[in-house]
């Protein structure tokens, strides 16, 4: 049995899906032990040749599973981990590409910390700029400060979700709220305690929903910059129809499942009642221009 299974879910992604496994084969760790690490698609019914181009390219190398149709990436996810046994998963995205030794270091800090159940990898962008790949979870003024672009204002940028990580470095280990999927490590315990992927969440927020259900049962999840990865972005949504829909859609989903209605009908209204406030200041204006005018007559 392989010690971590290598998870890449793929939809139409024939021009990219090299570059995540070819990356894989290239380690050290797996070229020296090919046992270290098994590969496996779950292929979300591609129609572009995805799945005879890896067939033909890596032949027995890489394990496929069929899923027939677009069912998420959550889903994919889920359907990969039922084929698989591994003590540990990885979650690769197909637009991204492993470093040397990103598998064998964040498997050895795995080992090493019994009570950590998701790892994240340091992740580069193409220009080589560090990715923000860590955040917190939400609090309700964290929320509405990002959902209302009122977080990027000086006065209140530090209440803003993910304040805390904008200074850091990404340099060090670090424990973390939730790491971003393109590039993250999973122990096959902690879903066996916790459940895997809820698949409401059909791109976009499912990792965060498991790190939440992690938290809350006493996981620990940790930013692991010895594992390096790069990634381009964007990947599992290109081609989709209205992404940014998409992310509002998970995102009212999680907020609803972790916090409850009243929590977010709240937040709601307050979204709703800062453009009272932007309607108010032109309407002063205009009752304070009409009252000078009005006095020097």
């Amino acid at each position: 049995m392989a010690v971590v299974d290598v998870i890449v879910v793929c939809w139409n992604d024939k021009e990219r899906i090299a570059m995540a496994l070819d990356s894989v084969f290239a380690l050290s760790e797996v070229r020296n032990d090919p046992s270290f690490a098994r590969v496996v698609v779950s292929d979300n019914g591609s129609s572009d040749g995805s799945r005879e181009f890896i067939r033909e390219r890596y032949g027995d190398g890489v394990k496929i599973v069929e899923n027939g149709a677009n069912l998420g990436f959550a889903a994919g996810c889920n359907r990969a981990f039922a084929a698989t046994q591994s003590r540990y998963i990885y979650l690769l995205n197909p637009d991204a590409e492993l470093r040397d030794g990103a598998l064998s270091t964040i498997v050895t800090f795995l080992d090493s910390s019994p009570h950590c159940g998701i790892a994240g990898s340091r992740i580069y962008n193409l220009d080589g700029t560090i990715q923000e790949s860590c955040g917190e979870f939400d609090t309700w003024t964290g929320a509405f400060l990002r959902s209302s672009a009122w977080g990027e204002l000086p006065l209140f940028r530090r209440f803003a979700n993910g304040a805390i990580l904008r200074g850091w470095d990404y340099e060090g280990e670090r424990r973390v709220d939730l790491v971003i999927g393109a590039a993250m490590a999973i122990r096959r315990a902690m879903l066996d305690q916790i459940g895997a992927f809820d698949e409401r969440f059909f791109l976009y927020h499912e990792e965060v929903d498991l790190a939440k259900r992690a938290d809350a049962a006493g996981w620990e999840i940790w930013y692991v910059p010895s594992s390096e990865a790069v990634h381009e972005g964007m990947g599992s949504a290109r081609g989709l129809y209205n992404v940014e829909r998409r992310k509002q859609r998970s995102r009212r989903a999680y907020w609803l499942k972790h916090h409850g209605p009243l929590w977010y009908g709240t937040l709601v209204g307050a979204l709703l009642a800062r453009f009272l406030v932007y309607l108010a200041a032109p309407v002063a204006a205009v009752f304070a221009l009409h009252r000078w005018f009005s006095r020097d007559r």
